[in-house]
């Protein structure tokens, strides 16, 4: 067999692949040289997939995924593993555009804030998946991951804040649910190594709707504007109040910018994207947040000034009022029948 003929049949699933077909709702971007945005870069959205499988498999507890999965070097007595699925992705279909270069967002104190974007790629694009040695557990959290993903979070970089999200060019991938396994795992989560998992995220929707009286401006600087609008009410949720206390002023401001970055210290560990069409009419704009603060209380507090921001923000000045805000919190979800329920929702399942 020649090499062309190979790379052919390495690009198609065998019997058990998986093949989705996509489309994008915002710009899709994965950076680049100078963050330029020229091309997609594969081995980007292999990352982020690699990322959040390992979220859903450490919500069930087993902690063996990643190298059994995704394979690793090896250390000390660690015998290296190699990969065990492949992924192939289609990019053929999507075409570059150029986005606003700046985009100014209007901050407390009638400042404004100041975004810049470049290129970015949208249209339809296709995931194949290849089972080499992964078991039948494992290829069900892969799916998981997958279905998860495309409904609540976003694909590629996150150096051009909104971009990402991907939706079903036909009709949706749902998985089978997780409580036909028998034999999905008991382990028990160590997040005392800052091992992430789904319930340490939360996920919100807004629905926008146009303001009465008001013409509805959809492109794409508009778009990105609500989303930016969005995490500028998301980072004064995390201020305090001018009465409050200076010790008061200073733990929130410490928790901003660890939830929502400081530069050369922390990256955002909110996702805010875009706002894009929504299936019913009107936009909408989804945020995933990893909740990282190790104190179960203070992630509650997170999801509560969130949720209370979202719904007192001014979407007016953009055109749009907001009629609904929809948000699942994985700590809501502890005990394994209920960790299960959770995320059958979440993949749609």
């Amino acid at each position: 067999m020649n090499a062309p003929d190979l790379f052919r049949k390495m690009k198609v699933p065998t019997d058990g692949g998986l093949a989705l077909r996509l489309k994008t709702l915002t710009p899709l971007y994965t950076g680049g040289i100078g963050q330029e945005g020229d091309q997609v870069h594969p081995s980007n959205l292999l990352g982020g997939v690699r990322h959040f499988s390992c979220l859903v498999a450490r919500t069930l507890g087993e902690t063996g995924f990643e190298s059994k999965v995704w394979g690793g070097a090896g250390q000390g007595g660690i015998k290296a593993e190699g990969k065990q699925v492949a992924l192939h992705w289609d990019l053929s279909r999507l075409k570059a555009i150029r986005l606003p270069g700046e985009i100014k967002v209007p901050k407390k104190g009638g400042e404004s804030s100041r975004w810049w974007f470049n290129t970015a790629f949208e249209g339809e694009l296709d995931l194949a998946l290849t089972r080499r040695g992964i078991s039948d557990l494992h290829w069900q959290i892969l799916q998981y991951a997958l279905a998860i993903q495309v409904r609540h979070a976003t694909f590629g970089s996150k150096d051009q804040f909104g971009l990402g999200v991907l939706g079903w060019r036909e009709q949706s991938f749902v998985p089978a649910p997780l409580d036909t396994l028998a034999d999905w795992p008991q382990g028990v989560v160590d997040e005392s190594k800052g091992q992430l998992n789904l319930l340490r995220y939360g996920f919100f929707k807004l629905g926008l709707s146009t303001a009465p009286g008001q013409r509805q401006t959809q492109n794409k600087g508009a778009e990105l504007a609500l989303g930016l609008t969005v995490r500028s009410a998301l980072r004064n949720a995390l201020r305090g109040e001018d009465n409050a206390t200076d010790a008061e002023k200073e733990r929130l401001k410490a928790l901003r910018h660890r939830m929502l970055g400081k530069l050369n210290q922390f990256g955002s560990a909110t996702n805010v994207s875009a706002a894009y069409p929504a299936t019913g009419g009107g936009l909408e704009v989804r945020i995933a947040v990893a909740l990282k603060p190790e104190d179960s209380s203070v992630r509650g507090e997170i999801m509560t000034r969130f949720s209370s921001a979202l719904k007192g923000a001014d979407y007016s000045q953009l055109g749009y009022r907001l009629p609904q805000v929809s948000n699942e919190f994985g700590g809501a979800h502890l005990g394994k029948q209920k960790k299960v329920t959770w995320l059958n929702k979440l993949a749609g399942v």
